[in-house]
């Protein structure tokens, strides 16, 4: 019997990974279509100002949202399952419920004021407070996340997820259209958050005991600090451009290129990262067998660009006419930053999930430092000396000039970690990687609107050609996976 379940269970772990794919993907699509939707409606009814206020409040919690769980959740998707015990969930709970309810005091005593005197907004005074309440109500649904991650039952992750952002999103335009401005942004972040905590709370089969274990925190902690460091860098590097064209430039700049990374920045991590959820624990999984992790790395890449490079691409053709056409001259001066935003996005995609590889295999500390490196010597760098020189535009050009750099320190990781090869990275994704490369440069060439959506088209039918093998062997091996008579290529 014993032999028997490990002879099934790599392709038990097949079919959840698969599984996983295929519903975060139908997740995906109706999540970042709403999304998308949602923003460019409100874009229309609201001013840039308004987006700018927003960022304004963005960037000081997102400061104290790093900290909101310690690293909890990924020390507890990663730990083995040998390792992990029902009271790890319960001490990881409470911990950081109490932890999240001091976080949100500092949000709307001290870092409220101290951000409304750093910007001369009066307004953030109020708002912080109110979107600090959303700590709360993510850190509650935290662990029950990880119980359905640690399992693979994605379906119970994109559902509830969708169903919260659709009703968030009516009440937000219903909002905008009655003139309440900058609230109606408020309100459907706040919302999305409490709806999405309600219904985990009902569909994972976790429930919250009254036990906490001060050897458990220890030992969960002790993975989570070093986590909990690299988001701090990871936040500083991508946040870096909004704390400075704030400060420097007003929230009109600030609005205006918001627009610009939601579109691109926003919509490629999104899609990234639901991916990347799929594999971290994989990874955790097969961490002693780095050949099979390599394998499935090498997936996250192909899946990666094949999903997102197209959207890339779109933007870098027709971000004028879709901006102009779409949301209105107001927004005319997003268009250049989102298509040196959509250009860094397709260099970022090729080692993009190294940080995810990283934590899986059981090496946090490596990944912090790696990160220091980057966020220190690379990015802040490269974006202060651009919006410094050039506004908006320069510092979405530091960005992607970061993000070449970064490109060969992710690579020197990946080989020295997991003997992952620069010629592997590009033998994964070469034929799209060039592709999409030699099509983007077309921008520089060609201005009508007919000839650049023709382009796009012409890209867009020769992509999927390419990438029509993958896609045919995922779609039917998710069909055919209850029967179990497809094998998962890794």
């Amino acid at each position: 019997m014993h032999f028997l379940e490990n002879k099934n269970k790599p392709l038990n772990l097949k079919h959840k990974i698969v599984g996983g794919v295929a519903w975060n993907a139908v997740g995906l699509i109706i999540d970042n279509s709403l999304q998308m939707l949602v923003k460019l409606i409100l874009a229309r009814l609201l001013v840039p100002e308004v987006f700018g206020i927003i960022g304004f409040a963005t960037v000081f919690i997102g400061m104290i949202q790093v900290f909101s769980d310690l690293g909890m959740t990924a020390a507890l998707i990663q730990r083995k399952d040998k390792h992990l015990t029902p009271i790890d969930y319960d001490t990881a709970y409470w911990a950081g419920i109490a932890w999240s309810i001091f976080l949100i005091a500092v949000l709307s005593f001290i870092i409220g004021p101290i951000a409304a005197s750093f910007y001369n907004e009066n307004l953030l005074i109020t708002i912080i407070p109110v979107l600090s309440i959303s700590l709360l109500l993510r850190n509650s649904r935290a662990v029950h996340i990880v119980n359905i991650t640690r399992e693979m039952d994605f379906k119970k992750l994109v559902l509830p997820r969708n169903i919260s952002r659709i009703l968030a999103s009516i009440g937000a335009i219903i909002l905008a259209i009655l003139g309440f401005g900058v609230w109606s942004i408020v309100f459907q972040s706040v919302t999305t958050d409490v709806f999405i905590a309600i219904i985990y709370s009902y569909v994972s089969p976790w429930k919250p005991q009254r036990r906490f274990s001060k050897k458990s925190f220890k030992n969960i902690f002790g993975f989570g600090v070093y986590t909990t460091g690299t988001n701090i860098f990871n936040y500083l590097t991508g946040n870096i451009d909004y704390l400075l064209i704030g400060k420097l430039l007003g929230a009109h700049s600030l609005g205006v290129y918001t627009l610009g990374f939601n579109l691109t920045y926003v919509v490629r991590g999104q899609i990234m990262n639901v991916i990347n959820s799929v594999f971290y624990p994989v990874y955790s999984k097969t961490q002693d067998d780095l050949e099979t992790t390599k394998k499935y790395y090498f997936k996250v890449i192909k899946y990666n660009c094949i999903v997102i490079y197209p959207l890339m691409i779109g933007l870098i053709l027709l971000a004028k006419p879709l901006v102009i056409f779409g949301l209105g001259a107001k927004w005319a001066e997003s268009i250049i930053p989102m298509q040196y935003m959509a250009a860094a996005g397709l260099v970022h995609l090729l080692t993009s999930s190294n940080t995810v590889l990283l934590r899986g295999l059981g090496k946090p500390k490596l990944e912090l430092i790696f990160s220091v490196i980057k966020t220190l010597g690379v990015n802040i760098p490269f974006i202060v000396l651009g919006v410094i020189f050039n506004g908006i535009i320069g510092a979405a050009q530091g960005l992607f000039l970061a993000k070449i750099v970064i490109f060969f320190i992710n690579n020197y990781t990946l080989r020295k970690v997991a003997g992952i090869k620069f010629s592997e990275i590009l033998g994964n994704a070469g034929s799209l990687f060039i592709l999409t490369v030699l099509t983007s440069l077309t921008v520089f060439f060609v201005s009508g609107y007919i000839f650049l959506a023709l382009i796009f088209l012409i890209y867009f039918a020769i992509h999927i050609k390419i990438s029509w093998s993958d896609m045919k062997q995922l779609f039917t091996f998710y069909k055919n996976m209850k029967s179990k008579k497809v094998a998962f290529d890794t």
